[in-house]
């Protein structure tokens, strides 16, 4: 147990800090800069200055509510409950979530697109990148790679 939560030091940090942190910053750009943050979702989209259409604009903003949302719920099951099955099903269903999120990108950039590191803009390492990086972690934390999930008896 570490950093107060039922997780081993890294998971900790990495799900009950960083990753929230990492949120909110989504949050922020989706909700206060929907136009970079619309127009960034593709790598082939050159212009941040095009103001996008109010469906776009909704779906920012809707984006932006899942995020910090998410984020409050990270630090509920990593932080605040004590109950190791908890933050073991969050991080599970998270797993799924970041498979869907990095499906999603393939879907709409292409096999051309996503396997091809070098076009990537900052919005897809993100999306795409990071996504994978937390996948990994949680399923080796759930593995027990990291350590034993729960509290010390």
């Amino acid at each position: 147990m570490a950093l107060g939560t039922v997780l081993p030091f890294w998971p900790a940090l990495l799900f009950t800090y960083l990753e929230p942190l990492a949120l909110i910053s989504g949050w922020n750009l989706a909700f206060f800069h929907a136009s970079d943050f619309v127009n960034n979702q593709h790598p082939t989209v050159t212009s941040t200055i095009a103001p996008v259409g109010p469906g776009a604009e909704v779906l920012s903003l809707a984006t932006a509510n899942i995020y910090l949302l998410l984020g409050a719920v990270a630090v509920i099951c990593t932080a605040v409950t004590k109950e190791a099955r908890v933050a073991k099903a969050y991080i599970f269903a998270v797993a799924l979530g970041d498979l869907g999120h990095i499906y999603s990108s393939y879907a709409v950039m292409g096999p051309e697109i996503f396997w091809d590191f070098n076009k990537y803009n900052d919005m897809m390492w993100g999306n795409i990148g990071f996504s994978l990086f937390l996948h990994v972690n949680r399923v080796l934390t759930l593995a027990g790679l990291f350590g034993r999930v729960g509290r010390k008896r």
